[in-house]
């Protein structure tokens, strides 16, 4: 067995998105079991003028899909779906139904061939 940390990606960044990467971003610190650093696929939005991923990698808060939660400082947030896949041992798939097909397919030249994923999507 490798003693190299698997690295985790969230995609996804909604209510749910959130919530799953305070979540595991706090298991992960408390624990050391995976890499540190978790990047979460982040749709770019402007938020009273300043982009989404901004106020997250600052702020540590998602203030229009979980305000008033910070999440934990190892979760960072990235735009490009692809970069946040790249290098991922283990893909969190937090995304409306509707958004799986379209992003799966932006991202799967980029995912390793020994990642798995897990969706945490409530419709299908």
């Amino acid at each position: 067995m490798s003693d190299k940390l698997k690295r985790v990606a969230i995609i996804g960044s909604g209510n749910w998105g959130s919530t799953i990467a305070k979540i595991v971003g706090n298991n992960i610190k408390k624990f050391g079991t995976f890499e540190n650093e978790i990047k979460m696929y982040v749709y770019e939005e402007m938020i009273d003028g300043k982009k989404l991923t901004d106020i997250i990698n600052q702020e540590h808060e998602n203030k229009k899909y979980l305000p008033g939660h910070k999440l934990p400082d190892n979760v960072v947030a990235c735009a490009d779906v692809a970069e946040s896949a790249k290098d991922a041992d283990i893909l969190l798939i937090v995304l409306p139904h509707q958004f799986i097909e379209r992003t799966c397919s932006t991202m799967k030249d980029q995912i390793k061939r020994t990642a798995f994923a897990v969706s945490f999507s409530k419709v299908f």
